[in-house]
Order: structure tokens, then C-alpha cells, then sequence
């Protein structure tokens, strides 16, 4: 896992390239891939050093393996796990709900392999590198060895929440919801929560909501979205993720001896996803808390419509402007449902009323699960102006 392919040294990165793709995530990665399989000299920045393990769900629903399917991507998810169903649990009512074709793979698997089917392509890879996107094509790259810098026709950021690349660009600043919550996540040992093999646990309490998914290699992925306020109460991550698993744990110790990563506020969008040369994908572009694998298809399928719309632009083929359009059409309606389900989580009472419908109504409460990440059908042809 650790022979990719990188450029390390700011003295080896190249001085000009068709497409800068700035993130080695899911979306980084597929818009690299689809760039230079456009023909276009490509290469991809990141800040840190992959493989790496990430603050994530670790789930892909049948929207995001749809993607790598088409894309000839089928053997990253070689050795995924399958998900038969989801445990819901709020205080002491809970509800099992079948689900159907999602998949479990770590993110520093899944990462590592894209990274690696990219360099394979043709694009060059380049890490750990902090890059600021300027105008006029001009990228400010800082890393080991100093600062360079790269011209691009066009630029894709895809660098997620925390990126900082447009951070100095107004026009792509951040409108985060108010009552956001924040994302926490980290990965516990074989057995130190109750989770059974093919099975999402999710727990919800007043002070947020926590997912639990057994990874092929057995290992515990958590991840929770949780209340700021909350967060302080507690003082302590591991105090709070401890609440929040609650009588799901079954190792206190691992709990408080792990390490726990944080994220910034989940709910948000950019004020604007497109400039004459930069498109933005991914989580970069906007988050609203997805579920069971809603996350990693959003980002694989904008990610891989953001190399071709590269592509479509330098050809004179399409407009940058078209770019928000684009990605509407391919989350608007996600977007939507995964909103609604946020809102729910937010409220424990409603909560216990849901889980008393599913196990009366188990039929339904299956359709609602299979609604999210279902697969989602888009025409190769980029949007034009």
C-alpha cells in the first residue's frame, strides 16, 4: 500500500500542466484519472502523505460503485465487505432495516488504490504539498524543499473541509449553517463496540449521532456527527464518543485510549463552485451529513464530471460557468433527502416514533434506506453554456 508513485521534492514538480487537481480524496483522485484519460498532462496535489486513514463512514453505496463500474474502477472494491443491514438505536428502542448493495472498505484501501489507478494513467502525484490557488492559472505549491510554483489551464479542487487552497479567494468562501454539527471519527479495535459483520450500528442522542461499520480486515470504523456544545460539555472527545456509543461499548478503555480525529462544522456550501479556470468537487464543494455511502458517491460522481468538464472547457466544448449546473443535477436530490434525514437525527424523539414505524412497517422503512445512495444516471456529455 505505501508504493505509490509521488513527487516529494518541490525541486521535481513540473512548472506547467493542462489540469492542477488539488486533494487525493475519492474526488481528487477520479477527476485526475478522467482528466489525463482526456489526454490532458495532469497532475494531482496533496497535503498530506497517502495512504491515510480519514474521518469517514467507510461505506460506498451503489451510486459510487455505479461510478467506478463505469469508469473500468470495478477491482478497487475488490475485498469490500457487503452491508446486509442497519441497526437503528435511540435510548432503548432500535430497529433493524434491511440494506441492500453497499460496501465497506476502508478509506486508506479505497485512497490508496485510486491513487494508485491514477498514476497508472498517467497523472502525476505529489505530496505532502499545502497548495494556494491564485488566478490567472497560478498555483502556490509548499512542501519539502521550499515553494514552486505551476502554472494550470485548469485547476479542480477537491481538498474537502478542511482544505485550504481557496482560502484566500473570497469568492469561494464558505456558508456554514449555524446549527451545524461537527464530525468525529477514529478506529477501535476487533470487538470493542457491538457491531455485528454486515452491519451499520448507528446510535442517536441528544448530544449527536454515532455509525459504527466492521472493515474487512475486522477493525471497528466510528464516525459521528456531534453538537459543538455537547463536544465542550463533555470536555473531552473520548468522553463524548464514549456517551455516544453508550451500551454499543463494550471496551471502555479502547474508547478512551483512541485516537479520535475532528472535523469543522459539516453542514455547508461555497458561495460560488466555479471560476473561468477552477472547478470545485466534492466535499469542497458542499456537505450536508450523508448517509450509508451518500458521501462517497457524491464525491466520486462529481469528481469524475469535473475531470471531463476540465477536458470539455480547454476543448472549447463547454463553459466553466455550466459547472454549478452540473453538480445540481448530479446531488441536488441526495442533497435533499439526506437533509431531511439530518433534521430527523437532530430530534431523539422522533427518532424512537421512526424505529417504532420500521418495525411495524419494515417494507417501507426498506424503500426509504434503498433511496439513499441508489445509483444515479448521468449523460457523459458535460453541461454546455
Amino acid at each position: 500500500m505505501n508504493d505509490i508513485p509521488a513527487v516529494t521534492l518541490a525541486s521535481d514538480l513540473p512548472h506547467r500542466v493542462d489540469v492542477l487537481v488539488v486533494g487525493g480524496g475519492p474526488a481528487g483522485s477520479m477527476a485526475a484519472i478522467t482528466a489525463v484519460r482526456a489526454g490532458l498532462r495532469t497532475m494531482l496535489v496533496d497535503r498530506v502523505v497517502h495512504p491515510r486513514e480519514k474521518v469517514c463512514g467507510c461505506c460506498l453505496a451503489p451510486r459510487g460503485q455505479t461510478v467506478l463500474r463505469l469508469a473500468g474502477l470495478a477491482g478497487v472494491l475488490q475485498d469490500a465487505s457487503p452491508i446486509r443491514h442497519v441497526r437503528l438505536a435511540c435510548g432503548d428502542r432500535a430497529a433493524r432495516v434491511p440494506r441492500r448493495d453497499t460496501l465497506v472498505l476502508s478509506r486508506a484501501q479505497l485512497d490508496g488504490r485510486l491513487l494508485r489507478a491514477a498514476a497508472e494513467a498517467g497523472v502525476i502525484l505529489a505530496w505532502p504539498f499545502v497548495a494556494c490557488v491564485k488566478g490567472d492559472g497560478i498555483n502556490r505549491l509548499r512542501g519539502p524543499g521550499g515553494e514552486h510554483t505551476v502554472q494550470a489551464r485548469m485547476r479542480v479542487v477537491a481538498d474537502g473541509l478542511q482544505g485550504v487552497s481557496l482560502r484566500d479567494n473570497p469568492r469561494f468562501a464558505w456558508r456554514v449553517q449555524r446549527t451545524s454539527r461537527m464530525g468525529v471519527g477514529g478506529l477501535l479495535a476487533a470487538g470493542a463496540v457491538d457491531v455485528e459483520e454486515g452491519e451499520i450500528h448507528m446510535r442517536v442522542d441528544h448530544a449527536g449521532y454515532v455509525g459504527m461499520v466492521r472493515l474487512p480486515d475486522g477493525r471497528i470504523d466510528v464516525a459521528a456527527a456531534v453538537r459543538p456544545h455537547a463536544l465542550r460539555a463533555c470536555g473531552r472527545v473520548e468522553d463524548c464518543m464514549t456517551r455516544l456509543l453508550g451500551p454499543a461499548l463494550r471496551d471502555a478503555r479502547a474508547a478512551r485510549d483512541a485516537t479520535w480525529h475532528g472535523t469543522a462544522a459539516l453542514w455547508r456550501r461555497r458561495r460560488n463552485l466555479h471560476d473561468a479556470d477552477i472547478l470545485v468537487a466534492g466535499d469542497a464543494a458542499s456537505y450536508v451529513e450523508p448517509f450509508t455511502g451518500e458521501g462517497m458517491g457524491w464525491a466520486l460522481a462529481t469528481g469524475a464530471a469535473a475531470g471531463t468538464h476540465a477536458a470539455a472547457v480547454l476543448r472549447g466544448q463547454a463553459s466553466a460557468d455550466a459547472w454549478t449546473a452540473r453538480v445540481r443535477a448530479l446531488t441536488g436530490q441526495a442533497r435533499m433527502r439526506c437533509s431531511l434525514v439530518a433534521c430527523m437525527l437532530r430530534h431523539p424523539l422522533l427518532v424512537q416514533a421512526a424505529i417504532g414505524s420500521a418495525t411495524m412497517l419494515p417494507g417501507m422503512a426498506a424503500k426509504v434506506a434503498e433511496s439513499l445512495g441508489a445509483a444515479h444516471e448521468e449523460h457523459e456529455t458535460p453541461c454546455r453554456a
